[in-house]
């Protein structure tokens, strides 16, 4: 058997920080590609490599990691970059002493059949658990919820994952010869295509700022997308909720649109509330310190509390939280060819966790179709 050496991708960044709750990995740096691989295989067509990997994917969201885990079941050479300090994007688990919470994404559905594999491998493994069929009433569809945080579910997909570095906020995405060059503070790869994951308007300021040409439809349609933002309140309790069964609430009026409560829902062993405001209330309140929110908000939220008092409370703000006008397709292909540039989320197929999931998987195989080697 012929073996072909090529240099290691060094992965930077803690990617899982502290054990995860299904006790999987402790604190470690993001894998590295095998040193080696048979000639011949589907992993790598042309020789000597012209880029240092197949795809590069922007965003350790759900729809970056969907998509980088179809890409290496094709064998592709695929890494993944975050600005944040862990995977996740919204799905997003904060701990305040010893309570956790989730501030972003609260539990993810399974309506359509491109995510049943993967709620049903989930649900074996034990990442995830059904939580309800509803709120305030049963309407058939589960609720799904992943036991220490929504965190556990992008840090379950990017288990297996060869080269994922967090830390890394890429600064601009240019037009090379066979593929393009993202780079970043310090840093910079060449990749035979890219996937931008992040909200729109941060992927187009990375294409404008790597000089990449739009046709002008594209990019009219790219800049019609829009997204409400949400400020998020995380309220450590020293006694439990007063909200009622199953633990989650949605709102039509008021300043808040949803109200959870973190140990109904599994995620923390201590009383804690994570409280969505409406979109009204958050454009209202958008700049403001954490204290003036703080200070406007918690009086509102106190029906919620029951006999609790306050032990600590956190402000989270979600600039790009819920896609209002989205991009018609489940992907948008920005440049075509050899060497695709492709965007992906939920921007693209529905503004849920299974939205997100289905963008990623469409835009995969979109990348693995165009043949892209490094």
């Amino acid at each position: 058997m012929t073996c072909i050496t090529k240099p290691v991708q060094t992965g930077v960044g803690n990617l899982f920080g502290d054990q995860n709750s299904h006790g999987r990995h402790p604190a470690r740096c993001a894998r590295t590609r095998p040193t080696e691989y048979t000639a011949g295989a589907p992993r790598r067509a042309i020789l000597p490599a012209v880029n240092d990997v197949d795809v590069l994917v922007v965003g350790a969201g759900v729809a970056g990691l969907a998509a980088a885990r179809l890409l290496e079941s094709y064998s592709r050479f695929v890494t993944v970059v975050d600005k944040g300090r862990s995977v996740g994007g919204r799905l997003a688990t904060r701990r305040i002493d010893q309570a956790r919470l989730d501030h972003g994404a609260q539990f993810f559905t399974q309506r359509g059949p491109e995510m049943e594999a993967l709620v049903e491998e989930l649900l074996d493994e034990g990442v995830a658990t059904e939580w309800c069929r509803g709120f305030g009433s049963d309407d058939g569809h589960p609720r799904y919820v992943v036991p220490g945080g929504m965190t556990g579910l992008a840090k379950y997909l990017a288990e297996a994952l060869e080269d994922v570095r967090c830390g890394v906020e890429v600064r601009s995405v240019t037009p090379a010869d066979r593929g393009w060059t993202v780079a970043w503070d310090g840093g910079s790869l060449q990749a035979g295509a890219v996937l931008l994951t992040s909200p729109v308007p941060q992927s187009l300021a990375l294409m404008d700022a790597g000089g990449v040409p739009l046709d002008p439809g594209v990019r009219g349609g790219l800049e019609a997308v829009d997204y409400d933002p949400t400020i998020a309140l995380m309220v450590l309790l020293d006694r439990p909720t007063s909200v009622p069964p199953p633990g989650g609430v949605q709102l039509a009026e008021g300043p808040f649109s949803w109200v959870a409560d973190n140990m109904a829902k599994g995620v923390s062993e201590f009383p804690a509330l994570t409280l969505h405001c409406d979109p009204v209330t958050s454009r209202a309140l958008w700049g403001a310190e954490p204290q003036q929110v703080l200070d406007e908000l918690l009086p509102v939220a106190s029906e919620w509390f029951g006999e609790a008092e306050v032990l600590e409370a956190q402000v989270k703000t979600w600039r790009y939280a819920i896609p209002t006008t989205t991009w018609p397709e489940p992907y948008c292909t920005a440049v075509d060819g050899d060497w695709p540039l492709v965007l992906a989320g939920d921007a693209f197929d529905g503004p849920k966790v299974e939205g997100a999931y289905r963008s990623g998987m469409a835009a995969g195989v979109r990348l693995n179709r165009s043949g892209v080697t490094s």
